[in-house]
């Protein structure tokens, strides 16, 4: 019997494997990945001397890794990411002398990672992502010259980065983000000057981005965000010179009290995702964005940012994803802003996606913040603008945006009627122009939308009838509450200023907000309380989500407790005017 080779990959086989019947032939390479197996699968392997690639990814393993397992002395790729197996990685695995690919991710793996690489001078891609290891990282990693893939995302490492960067040349993404990591970035990274992909977000890092980061010529992906780094501006600086950097997400850093650098920067040349979001940041927009002439998705929502915003972002000929949200911009919508190409024509991102399995983590509204895109090509076309100062219009001519899926300019000052070109968007998939000034009717024609499945107009000065059919017999009253002169077409209600009564002095009001506060934090946290002890027993898909679940629950409070903060502070001007 010749076989060396046996894939049965991508079926639905389920029970167990006869090992016994498996090993009596010279078998080199089992794949039976995505399958439904039960039990302890993996039992009896060890028979399977001559073996050199065991990959069983996706398939609902169970239980720990056998101990003769670590007895193929032959074993060149071993790949069980994506199942249930669970107990600590052991010692042993320093046995695979002859290991090159090792991608144990998305399991339930506890404990240390034993520093046992010294061994394992040929391994070339280690994954233990999305597991449940604690500890320190191992100094051992040094150990593995041929190193090329190292990611620990998504566990609870942490301690110091130790590793020796300058015995592994040949380091091409390092991802360590998601874990509990402390202190500056070693300054011996630079040593790695293949490296493509850095992803040390979601950590508490700290200190400055030092001068030894020019070095790294090769970088393309950097995201640091969610950490304590400081000193934007000499960030800025030295990032600059970075020639091949794509991919800049520095979100939730710099807290004190920075201002956005308005000269000393003139690289970024192939910049397409710029992400500083969360910072606390003043200042304007700077002229020296201008320059990212391939920019294609741009966040600098969350900050302190002031001025109006520059006529040159909207002829930035690739950007189809802006948000700045959540600043005190001011000044009426740039007209600039109606032609661009990146939402007019389709735009050609998926020709420079980012790096496979590269976490972007872009502020979005309400209805989809917070989801994980890996690739540019994935971001929403969108134009998000709320919680700012802007006056004047809804122009007429962002009609003219076809490709576009996400308008949001609510919570602004914004004058005048909706425009009826808003309905040749034909991809909008969300319109929200909350809290504003707005006057006149709603364009019947915005029934038309077939792809919308947000919409919100409430607290403007609307009148007439709401338009009936389409997606509109979706939406709810609260999206037009806050519109005295606006009625349902079916001898419905017409909807008043407010969802409470104002009493004499505004309490009612405030009280009434606070409850729903109060009672919306108690919820969330019930329910967390319930379901996360089974979220973690769940499929991959749930536990992986989990490790987001906590952070997106705090964002979700944090935008919530504003937008209430917002409220009450327009009732109080309100009523003192």
């Amino acid at each position: 019997m010749n076989l060396t080779v046996l894939d049965i990959s991508s079926n639905a086989f389920s029970g167990g494997i006869n090992i016994m019947v498996l090993c009596v032939a010279p078998v080199k390479a089992l794949r039976f990945s995505r399958n439904k197996f039960t039990g302890q699968v993996l039992t009896g392997f060890g028979q399977c001397k001559m073996l050199t690639e065991l990959s069983i990814d996706g398939s609902g393993l169970t239980g720990n890794l056998p101990s003769d397992l670590y007895t193929i002395s032959e074993l060149r790729r071993l790949s069980l990411r994506d199942n249930l197996l669970s107990g600590n990685l052991g010692e042993n695995l320093g046995n695979f002398s002859q290991l090159i690919h090792i991608d144990l991710s998305y399991n339930m793996f506890r404990g240390i990672i034993p520093d046992m690489f010294g061994g394992l001078r040929r391994l070339e891609f280690l994954n233990l992502g999305s597991n449940l290891l604690t500890g320190t990282l191992p100094a051992s990693l040094s150990s593995c010259p041929m190193l090329r893939v190292i990611n620990l995302r998504n566990n609870s490492l942490s301690g110091k980065i130790t590793i020796d960067f300058r015995l592994l040349p040949r380091l091409i993404v390092l991802d360590a983000g998601a874990n509990m990591l402390s202190g500056p970035i070693p300054p011996d990274l630079m040593w790695c000057t293949e490296l493509r992909t850095l992803n040390l977000g979601k950590n508490m890092l700290d200190g400055d981005i030092t001068e030894s980061f020019k070095n790294l010529r090769s970088l393309s992906h950097l995201s640091l965000d969610r950490n304590g780094f400081t000193n934007l501006s000499s960030a800025l600086r030295v990032l600059q010179h970075l020639p091949k950097l794509t991919t800049l997400v520095l979100t939730k850093n710099f807290h004190g009290g920075e201002t956005l650098p308005m000269d000393g920067i003139n690289g970024f040349k192939s910049m397409q995702v710029f992400v500083l979001a969360n910072c606390a940041l003043s200042g304007m927009i700077p002229p020296w964005l201008k320059s990212m002439e391939s920019l294609r998705a741009l966040d600098l929502s969350w900050n302190k940012l002031n001025g109006k915003i520059p006529l040159w972002l909207g002829n930035l000929n690739d950007l189809f994803y802006i948000d700045l949200s959540n600043n005190l911009f001011s000044g009426e919508l740039p007209e600039s802003f109606t032609q661009m190409k990146g939402l007019i024509s389709s735009n050609s991102s998926s020709e420079h996606a980012s790096m496979e399995d590269f976490p972007l983590f872009i502020k979005k509204n309400s209805c989809n913040k917070g989801l994980q895109y890996n690739h540019v090509s994935s971001f929403p076309p969108s134009l998000i603008l709320s919680n700012n100062l802007l006056v004047g219009p809804v122009l007429w001519g962002l009609g003219n945006l076809v490709k576009l899926h996400v308008l949001d300019l609510g919570w602004n000052n914004l004058s005048g009627s909706i425009p009826d070109e808003l309905s040749t968007i034909s991809s909008l998939e969300e319109l929200n122009l909350t809290h504003n000034g707005l006057s006149g009717s709603i364009p019947e024609s915005l029934a038309k939308l077939t792809f919308l499945s947000t919409f919100d107009v409430s607290y403007n000065n609307l009148t007439g009838l709401i338009p009936a059919g389409g997606q509109f017999s979706t939406f709810t009253n609260e999206n037009f509450v806050g519109n005295a002169g606006l009625c349902l077409r079916w001898n419905g209600p017409c909807f008043g200023k407010a969802p409470f009564e104002e009493g004499s002095d505004g309490t009612d009001t405030i009280s009434a907000m606070l409850t729903m506060t109060y009672i919306t934090v108690e919820v969330g946290f019930a329910f967390g309380l319930l379901t996360v002890c089974n979220i973690l027993f769940f499929a991959r898909a749930w536990r992986a989500a989990y490790f987001l679940a906590v952070d997106r629950f705090f964002d979700k409070l944090y935008v919530m407790t504003m937008v209430k903060v917002n409220k009450l502070t327009r009732i109080w001007e309100d009523k003192d005017h």
